[in-house]
């Protein structure tokens, strides 16, 4: 899978759902710990998943929060 190979190549990533309008709340809430589960296998995998939906601007903030920080680090190295 590709998550095997980012992590052989140790390139770190991230998990962004988007559209999460078109799903159920029930639905995405039973596949998020699964979702977890199976990045937390990867080291390459970031831990957080992030959701959003550009239909009604969840997530978006955060989601950009959390890039400006990655490439504040990235800027400090």
């Amino acid at each position: 899978s590709q998550m095997h190979l980012l992590d052989e190549a140790a390139v770190s990533f991230q998990t962004v759902l988007t559209k999460a309008d078109l799903v159920a709340p029930a639905a995405l809430a039973r596949l998020l710990p699964e979702l977890a589960a199976r990045l937390a296998k990867h080291a390459a995998a970031h831990p957080a998943i992030h959701i959003t939906s550009a239909r009604d601007g969840s997530g978006i903030a955060a989601l950009r929060a959390a890039l400006a920080m990655l490439a504040t680090a990235q800027g400090a190295r």
